[in-house]
């Protein structure tokens, strides 16, 4: 058998192997609609809290104690700020994704973000009253349109063991700052962060 024959088979071999895990990946994961005019999507699993549902968060139907513990908390954070709350319980029942959106203007780059990450650890630090160190924090690279992003990290100063991650990107003159609170199986929740970022369509 020639070459070009034999790179045509492995082609024919590999393709529908690849199209059956991009179809399982796409069977995976379920498109949300946010209240900030977007879409995204995130594993099965997520579910979406906001003052649209907020009936629904209250009259969930677990029974799991930490689980309800989680709903209230965030009933009360829902009814006091305009926030969406993503929770997986079936992962873990405090590993969470928050969104934030305000109005705002400035510019970072690779030589600002060091400076901006220290700046938003000095403000937790003192409303959280915990000294922690900034675990990363560099430039992002998604989403594409956005007119930067960056990527920071860093033990909770408002819980213990718990870990921050964070990216924050303007787009039309709005800032959209998307937070993972993770107590457990932080690389996954990394995974998924950085995942809604990329889906992310206006």
């Amino acid at each position: 058998m020639a070459v070009k024959e034999k790179r045509m088979l492995k082609i024919y071999y590999i393709t529908p192997v690849l199209i059956l895990f991009l179809l399982n990946n796409a069977c995976l994961s379920k498109e949300f609609e946010s209240q900030f005019n977007f879409k995204f999507n995130l594993p099965e699993g997520y579910e979406i809290f906001n003052k649209n549902n907020l009936y629904d968060v209250y009259n969930h139907s677990n029974k799991d104690p930490l689980v309800k513990a989680q709903i209230n908390l965030a009933k009360k954070r829902l009814e006091n700020q305009r926030i969406e709350l993503l929770y997986n319980f079936s992962s873990h029942p405090f590993n969470n994704i928050n969104i934030l959106v305000f109005d705002e203007d400035y510019k970072i780059n690779e030589k600002k973000v060091l400076k901006q990450c220290k700046k938003i650890l000095k403000i937790e630090r003192k409303v959280g009253k915990r000294k922690v160190d900034l675990k990363e924090c560099r430039m992002h690279d998604r989403p594409l349109f956005a007119d930067w992003s960056m990527y920071r990290e860093n033990e909770s100063s408002f819980v213990e063991g718990v870990v921050t991650q964070q990216i924050i990107f303007l787009y039309k003159k709005k800032e959209y700052v998307i937070t993972s609170a993770c107590w457990d199986k932080c690389e996954e929740s990394k995974n998924d962060l950085f995942n809604l970022i990329k889906s992310i369509e206006f």
